[in-house]
């Protein structure tokens, strides 16, 4: 897959940084950083909300545990998507969608235009509303260009755990599991979740998704 491009918003940089995985994941997907593309506004945002925690102004345990200094390099490493590089038209008509944002939309319609020089472009995403509202989408080049391509955050943390154990990878995340609800009840005992139990939750929420996402999803599971 080392030819891949990889389209990644906000929430996977976020988790998979904050979790210690980035790197991790890349490798499996045999990628570079100059593979990966991600918002261009995402340094920024991720700036602002920097500064609010460290005045105080963002108090959720979720934010707190958040890795912002690894979250800020990979946003000033990782290659830029700008308006440029999107499909307008598509754009335009997803930014119109309910639980579609403008962000999402930007990464989508830049994957749409990549897939048509490079065939193997993939999206890593964190939101689940997103994978569901691109499912009911009623553009065919949605369902023609991404069928297969979108990977959701528990898959990615499902491949590291089958590529590295178990328990390495429950080690790391715990400690930050507050991070992502669905990854939290993945690991809802902490430091002594099972692996029986923990995977079992992390392949029915992969299940449950895929029955919302149409072709959209990966097969991987």
């Amino acid at each position: 897959m080392s030819s891949c491009i990889y389209c990644i918003d906000n929430d996977i940089v976020k988790k998979l940084a904050t979790f210690q995985l980035f790197d991790n994941t890349l490798k499996l997907f045999d990628a570079s950083y100059e593979q990966v593309n991600i918002l261009e506004t995402a340094k920024y945002k991720f700036e602002k909300d920097w500064k609010n925690l460290e005045a105080g102004k963002r108090q959720k345990t979720e934010d707190r545990v958040i890795n912002y200094k690894q979250v800020l390099y990979l946003t000033r490493t990782l290659e830029n998507i700008s308006e440029a590089d999107i499909d307008q038209e598509i754009f335009i008509q997803l930014s119109s969608i309910e639980n579609i944002d403008q962000g999402e939309a930007i990464i989508t319609s830049h994957a749409i235009k990549l897939i048509q020089k490079n065939k193997s472009t993939q999206i890593f995403t964190g939101d689940k509303r997103f994978i569901k509202a691109l499912a009911k989408v009623n553009l065919p080049i949605i369902q023609q260009s991404l069928s297969n391509r979108l990977w959701c955050l528990e898959q990615l943390v499902l491949k590291n755990i089958q590529a590295y154990g178990f328990e390495t990878i429950r080690d790391l995340i715990v400690p930050v599991r507050e991070c992502d609800t669905q990854i939290k009840a993945v690991f809802g005992s902490g430091l002594q979740s099972a692996s029986d139990n923990s995977l079992a939750t992390l392949k029915d929420s992969i299940q449950k998704l895929r029955e919302e996402a149409g072709n959209l999803l990966n097969t991987y599971n």
